[in-house]
């Protein structure tokens, strides 16, 4: 009995309770299974958001890829109806600035900081971008991600060379480069899902 009269427990053994349950056996494989079975991964694809239809196409193309894994939730920024809408305003990068502006009412940067916070994975398209539409809120997920919440960041160039795809400081914030969507989905499966 211990000080409080309650039987003394062994190691291995645990009250039954809704809230308490046995730890899964790493010895019995139990562990990984449980991990896969539970962990849900947030993936949160950033980049330069324009009339450039490529801007949206690279995501869907990463989500298709993706197949629909259930241990994936994509968290496309393009793919609710504000910025649909975008898609319409043109390419006037201080046109398009201003309608998001005038349309968001200040709410943009606090969701995609929320947005960066809940995600445990960011993949960045680096090579899609105009003078006209510098990447400013890009380069804020990037810092977000790497000084705030130390998320890793999967950077996507596409084999080109500009400001964004060679900047050290950019390079700072990228835990990996590939060239392609293709090669940034299989990095992702590669050390988020196949453990």
């Amino acid at each position: 009995m211990d000080k409080y009269g309650l039987p003394e427990l062994e190691d291995r053994d645990y009250v039954e309770a809704p809230e308490c349950r046995k730890p899964a056996d790493p010895a019995a494989g139990e562990l990984l299974e449980a991990i896969s079975q539970k962990k849900r991964n947030y993936v949160y694809l950033a980049g330069a958001i324009s009339d450039d239809i490529r801007t949206y196409k690279w995501r869907e193309r990463f989500t298709e890829l993706m197949d629909n894994d259930e241990r994936v939730i994509i968290v496309n920024p393009c793919a609710n109806k504000f910025n649909q809408g975008m898609k319409q305003v043109g390419d006037n990068g201080m046109e398009f600035t201003k309608e998001a502006k005038r349309r968001s009412q200040g709410i943009l940067r606090a969701k995609d900081y929320q947005l960066v916070k809940m995600c445990n994975a960011i993949v960045v398209n680096l090579a899609l971008w105009s003078p006209e539409k510098p990447m400013i809120g890009t380069v804020q997920e990037l810092t977000w991600a790497h000084d705030v919440f130390y998320v890793p960041v999967i950077a996507i160039t596409e084999g080109v060379e500009n400001i964004y795809t060679t900047h050290m400081w950019i390079d700072e914030c990228c835990s990996a480069k590939v060239e392609t969507v293709e090669e940034a989905v299989q990095m992702f499966k590669t050390f988020f899902l196949e453990y």
